[in-house]
């Protein structure tokens, strides 16, 4: 696919990019080869290829335990304020 300097210069408006007069050639130039190559891909067979299943398709859920009761203690001692088995944070609201 051959991009012309019109093309070119539509996209880098529609992109908001601003280019220089003289990059424009080279710009096409590297654009049409990466529209070729993108042709070419379109061009494989992958008839034969399975599709790759989503992920939540094959795990595996678990059940949601509590495996270690009452640990405030051993938690708060991580932070460096707390007062009433609650984590003091600075204000972010005035």
């Amino acid at each position: 696919m051959s991009l012309t300097q019109k093309d070119i210069k539509k996209i880098a408006e529609l992109a908001r990019i601003k280019i220089d007069e003289t990059e424009i050639d080279n710009i096409a130039q590297q654009l049409s080869g990466i529209m070729d190559w993108i042709d070419q891909l379109r061009n494989v067979d992958t008839s034969s290829v399975d599709n790759i299943p989503h992920p939540s398709s094959y795990m595996q859920e678990r059940e949601d335990v509590v495996t270690e009761t009452n640990q405030v203690e051993a938690i708060l001692a991580n932070a460096p304020v707390s007062k009433h088995q609650m984590f003091v944070v600075p204000k972010m609201v005035e």
